[in-house]
């Protein structure tokens, strides 16, 4: 599914139509909000009218919320928080047991937050996470980078699409990140090549129709 956002030209009378799931940019842009199923035209909203819907009822359609300050508010906390700054393992911010596809464990990390990246994994807010362990020096799952779980658990209950986030993984931070020498920006070296994961929640089917949303597919 995708949405739609239209907005008449200021002073003009030619309007811009702009195609995307991810809807948070266009606010206070966006006119009306049109909701595309297969091709095919199944919703068509005034602003104010889209706007107002509950995030289930949008997750729910395949589409990203389009209010990003409860999330920004949280990475801030997580960043700011005592384990983020000390790099200490103590207080990890996440633990990962990595599996084989025969089900064999590869390797047991706990990871602290390094840094956020403002745009990264589909141009949102991503965290940086790495592992102090010792053991990790040559394992491929050293450094990982990982945006905040969309949508919230409860928009599953809704008829909304699993909780899921998506990650890249990688020995040094410099195989995933490019760094601006002049400004210390960051930019991610392939923004296009991500895995998935998802709660541990609902059928093999609830799981597919995350990927089915991703790409539009019916």
């Amino acid at each position: 599914m995708a949405a739609c956002g239209l907005r008449a030209g200021r002073g003009r009378h030619d309007d811009a139509a702009l195609f995307h799931h991810r809807l948070a940019w266009l606010n206070g842009v966006a006119g009306r909000y049109v909701v595309f199923d297969g091709g095919h035209i199944v919703q068509d909203y005034e602003a104010d009218e889209f706007l107002s819907l509950s995030p289930g009822c949008v997750a729910a359609m395949g589409l990203r919320a389009f209010d990003l300050e409860p999330y920004r508010h949280r990475i801030a906390a997580l960043a700011s928080s005592p384990a983020a700054e000390s790099g200490s393992t103590d207080n990890a911010s996440l633990a990962i047991e990595w599996f084989a596809e025969d089900d064999t464990s590869l390797d047991a990390y706990e990871y602290t937050i390094d840094h956020v990246i403002e745009h990264g994994l589909e141009s949102s807010p991503t965290f940086v996470f790495r592992t102090a362990d010792p053991a990790a020096e040559d394992s491929p799952f050293r450094w990982l980078l990982a945006i905040n779980p969309l949508p919230s658990r409860k928009a599953f209950d809704e008829g909304g699409l699993l909780s899921h986030l998506h990650f890249q993984y990688a020995n040094d931070l410099h195989t995933l990140v490019a760094t601006d020498e002049a400004t210390g920006a960051e930019t991610l070296r392939n923004p296009r090549w991500y895995a998935a994961m998802c709660s541990n929640e609902g059928t093999v089917e609830d799981r597919c129709a995350i990927i089915r949303a991703l790409h539009h597919l019916q």
